[in-house]
């Protein structure tokens, strides 16, 4: 139950994503880890149940078969009792591990404290090791790996020479006046998409506002992170601005001209003749970046380009997104009422985001997992002391991991934080076993004896899941997609390093210092609290008493 609630935890917190696909994929992995449980009660046990009582009655059927019928005979109260021969004959088989593990705690004892030294060398090593984690070159997710046609062909078009020349041109983007940014779809649905929403207190009417945009775009491209999408290009309203000056210049001035523009020279135009000026000349030359609802201008669209092209790190995506969004934000508390509100959105700042939201997602859920692992073990183990150690394996574990990672050559995609995220749950299960073995001996013992006792007891239980975990990693060592088999080596490492840290980490620190009495600190507090509950309900019920009286 305990490993069941911190694994479940630990995929369950990883529904804070939005990303559809991993929030799916942690809803279904949490959900399969609680009916997997759910079954084992149901089902499993109640099986488990049904074959001793078969065994014990000396049954033959499709279940016992290929077993040594057991030979049985009832003692004095009426119960069934296995034949002492095949008792020990059993007991025997079943020592063959515990020999093991006892021989094993013999060398652990008596090297405890060189161990102990060892442990404390190595959480320096992987902690040094692992601060050189750092973030990816770029910020392109690779999905398959380098052999597969999908990988081959994306290389070949990136070797193009238009392929360099358009990320030399930096990356496409917009900057908008008259819609709210906003995202008014299902996020869990990828069928469901946003509509626009306007801003509607967008008013580009007005002289000053109409100035203003006219000088924006010869503000915006001085700046360093933008770009002229071409080396001819001007913002509709620069170009709207050229028009009016030749129309009213030209002997032969368009119908739409003489129409609806008032005979101006130039922006500004007279606020009555604004909308229906503009919409005539965008409809004249097929303008599709002013939009108009009703004979009203609602949405103005600038194009622009980032310096940065598309596949640039994290970092200099983030840099990028700060100067510009700082230098909007400057710009907005200089801009008049109506034009006032302008943001810019790109495909480069949408996979920054991704992958901001994607790391965001792992801290977030390594903070939850880790700390329900912690309530978890003061819950089982009723100890502060074995807590603190356990929380010390659990951390053992992560960074040896994490360094084991670094000398794979990976680095801190938001593929790997998610894995290492969900796998903090995984990482706590062998420490709670051995944590609440040694908690529950009964009476107060030596810490070697509490030790030994959580070693022999929870050994061999610790040892198989260890081992068909391990083997369900190998599986998907040889999928092809990469989420799956980075998970299958994060997975990998973090089930080796678990045993490790539950049977060298762990056992070794509390053969060397653990406490003899765990529960007594708990133990006392709680008692403190029933006998201040106990006192505050007596005096109630004298008072109460008193008023009767």
């Amino acid at each position: 139950l305990l490993t069941t609630v911190t694994t479940a935890a630990a995929f369950f917190a990883t529904t804070i994503c939005p990303i559809n696909a991993l929030y799916c994929f942690a809803a279904f992995c949490g959900l399969l880890i609680v009916f997997d449980y759910i079954m084992n009660i149901f089902i499993v046990f109640p099986a488990l149940c049904l074959y001793d009582k078969w065994l014990l009655e000396g049954r033959r059927n499709c279940c016992i078969t290929f077993r040594k019928k057991y030979i049985t005979r009832e003692d004095e109260s009426g119960d069934l009792e296995i034949n002492s021969e095949d008792a020990d004959e059993s007991e025997e088989k079943k020592s063959l591990i515990h020999r093991i593990l006892g021989g094993f705690y013999y060398y652990l004892h008596k090297f405890r404290w060189f161990s102990m030294a060892t442990i404390i060398a190595v959480f320096v090593v992987c902690s040094i090791v692992t601060n050189q984690f750092g973030l990816p070159d770029t910020s392109d997710v690779a999905l398959v790996p380098d052999d597969q046609h999908f990988k081959q062909n994306e290389r070949w078009v990136n070797n193009l020479l238009s392929s360099s020349l358009q990320a030399r041109a930096g990356s496409e983007a917009f900057i908008l006046w008259g819609i709210t940014p906003a995202d008014t779809g299902n996020w869990k649905d990828p069928y469901s998409f946003t509509t626009l929403k306007l801003d509607q207190s967008f008013n580009p009417k007005s002289m000053a506002a109409q100035s203003f945009l006219v000088d924006f775009c010869d503000r915006w491209f001085d700046t360093d992170f933008a770009l002229r999408p071409s080396s001819d290009y001007q913002c509709p309203i620069n170009v709207f601005d050229e028009w009016l000056q030749q129309q009213s210049q030209s002997d032969l001035p368009d119908e739409g001209y003489t129409q609806h523009c008032g005979a101006a020279t130039s922006v500004p135009v007279a606020e009555g003749n604004f909308d229906a000026c503009i919409i005539a000349w965008s409809q004249s030359i097929g303008e599709r970046s002013i939009l108009q609802e009703n004979g009203v201008v609602r949405i103005i669209v600038t194009s622009t380009n980032f310096a940065a092209p598309w596949f640039s790190s994290m970092e200099v995506l983030g840099k990028e997104w700060r100067d510009s969004e700082k230098w909007l934000e400057t710009d907005r508390l200089h801009a008049p009422e109506g034009v006032n509100r302008m943001y810019h959105t790109s495909s480069n700042f949408w996979r920054y985001d991704t992958n901001e939201r994607l790391l965001q997602t792992a801290y977030g859920a390594g903070a939850i997992a880790l700390s329900f692992a912690a309530v978890i073990l003061l819950v089982s183990s009723r100890s502060f002391t074995l807590t603190l150690f356990s929380v010390l394996s659990i951390g053992y574990v992560l960074i040896a991991t994490i360094a084991c990672l670094v000398g794979l050559g990976w680095s801190l995609g938001f593929l790997e934080a998610v894995c290492l995220a969900i796998l903090i749950g995984i990482s706590c299960d062998f420490v709670i076993h051995f944590s609440h073995a040694y908690a529950m001996h009964p009476g107060q013992q030596a810490r070697d004896v509490r030790t030994k006792f959580a070693l022999i007891h929870m050994g061999p239980s610790v040892l198989a899941a260890a081992a068909t975990t391990m083997a369900g990693a190998i599986i998907m060592l040889f999928t092809e997609i990469l989420f799956f088999g980075k998970f299958a080596v994060v997975l990998f490492m973090t089930i080796v390093h678990s045993t490790i840290g539950s049977f060298f980490v762990f056992l070794t620190i509390t053969d060397c210092i653990g406490p003899s009495d765990p529960t007594k600190g708990v133990d006392y507090i709680v008692n403190k609290i029933r006998q201040w509950f106990a006192a505050k309900c007596s005096k109630s019920v004298s008072l109460r008493e008193q008023d009767k009286t």
